[in-house]
């Protein structure tokens, strides 16, 4: 059995736009993501075939973790810039970086609700990790789970009213989900081996996740992705290989799903179908590549995202080698 790091796991994710000659984005359905292909992990967008990419960070502290505003003006993040683990938000362009959490524990997987008025997130500040509640602004911390186990990587439901999360109690990692207060605690996922890192279907109808059990709850050692219905009902396989897929990602119109892939000892990023079909690589940029996040689809046609002065990358020429 291999051992897996969920800290390693949980460090990647893209966005898909398009860039014009001059390295301009422009409004195409964008993924952000996370990689250390400089030497650094820093924030990137990529376009459809993730040949082209803009380093929004652009920092000498390690950028992890993105996720988009509802309105797609913003993204979240979690960084080590001033010295320990907080959450950070700035411009889509990568402009006007600022710090919302302040303290010496850690502070990450930031996830934005669906009416931008929240942002959930994980720290271990009152001892173990918990979700928390914020505002945009930093302020109105609440702790949601309150218990002395694990609780991480906080997912939204479509209509806000849900988070859903994974959870180590009973020396193992399930997924669990409740009431955007706190309340109505559920677990969804009674398996030998590790469910982690769900994210719901635009639609609401599905939860994503990786695991390492098949759907007759057999031990695989092998994350693989799954879904499954809000009430953890009807988990089907998606992915059936010998090497890791974690940290999944719905496309806005539901039909695709962006997930990192274990190639080579390091992760890379991939696409498919929201069946598992017509799979394909994106991002292989001859470092670690994870945590993709697309672009929310309503709202992408009335932002401009232009990262001027930043910097491009053409990984399209790495990948055809």
């Amino acid at each position: 059995m291999k051992k897996i790091d969920l800290y390693s796991l949980c460090l990647g994710l893209i966005l898909i736009p398009f860039c014009d000659a001059f390295g301009q984005l422009t409004n195409a359905a964008q993924i952000a993501f996370a990689s250390d292909v400089s030497g650094n992990w820093e924030i990137y967008l990529t376009d459809n075939d993730g040949a082209t990419t803009v380093n929004l960070t652009n920092s000498p502290a390690a950028d992890y973790f993105p996720s988009w505003s509802p309105d797609g003006r913003q993204i979240a993040f979690f960084s080590m810039r001033d010295g320990n683990h907080e959450i950070y938000i700035m411009e889509a362009s990568g402009d006007n970086p600022k710090r919302l959490t302040n303290h010496p524990k850690t502070d990450k997987a930031p996830a934005w609700s669906p009416d931008g008025k929240r942002i959930a997130f994980t720290s271990d500040r009152d001892g173990d990790f918990d979700v928390y509640l914020m505002n945009p602004d930093g302020s109105h911390l609440v702790n949601l789970t309150d218990d002395d186990f694990e609780n991480e990587v906080p997912a939204w439901s479509p209509d806000g009213k849900q988070i859903v999360f994974h959870s180590k109690r009973e020396l193992n990692w399930d997924i669990y989900v409740m009431d955007a207060d706190g309340g109505n605690e559920k677990r969804l996922t009674h398996h030998r081996l590790m469910d982690i890192y769900p994210a719901w279907s635009p639609d609401g109808k599905r939860i994503v996740y990786a695991s390492m059990n098949d759907a007759d709850s057999n031990a695989n050692f092998d994350l693989e992705l799954h879904v499954m219905n809000p009430d953890g009902a009807n988990k089907i396989r998606l992915t059936d290989n010998e090497l890791d897929e974690a940290v999944p990602a719905w496309s806005p119109d539901g039909s695709q799903i962006a997930f990192q892939f274990e190639q080579n000892g390091r992760w890379t990023i991939y696409l498919m179908n929201a069946d598992g079909s017509n799979r394909r690589e994106l991002i292989n940029n001859a470092g670690w590549a994870a945590q993709p996040k697309w672009m929310p689809l309503a709202k992408s046609s009335n932002v401009s995202v232009k990262p001027l002065r930043r910097k491009v990358h053409l990984w399209g020429r790495i990948k055809q080698q």
